[in-house]
């Protein structure tokens, strides 16, 4: 694995990006994030998936990836749409319906007059 990394001080994250060898097609963002916490000897939970993308005419697999300090500033900064690309299908669907049920628990605005 081929790793660069460089860092933003305002943001508390270092941006890495990963060349992962053969795995093209074969990868989870689950397994790749723990493939990256593996190599740079961090907790999972401090590392969160940006993208994967195929090399044209290989089978490796170039991951970004942010890494954060403490999983506390991870929660206040990574986006929570690229956390629920993380979730499986079956965990996808039971925030849905726990929104689901939310937005329809809390009352509508008042119309105005």
């Amino acid at each position: 694995m081929q790793i660069a990394k460089s860092d933003s001080k305002i943001l508390a994250r270092s941006t890495v990006v990963a060349q992962i060898d053969g795995k093209a097609g074969k990868l989870t963002r689950k397994e790749a994030i723990a493939a990256v916490a593996a190599e740079l000897g961090l907790a999972a939970e401090k590392i969160g998936v940006v993208s994967l993308k195929g090399q044209a005419g290989t089978t490796d697999v170039v991951g970004t990836f942010y890494v954060y300090g403490s999983e506390e500033v991870k929660k206040k900064v990574h986006p929570k749409y690229l956390e629920e690309r993380v979730l499986t299908k079956d965990e996808r669907e039971k925030l849905k319906q726990e929104r689901k049920k939310t937005a329809t628990a809390a009352p509508a605005p008042e119309a105005k007059k």
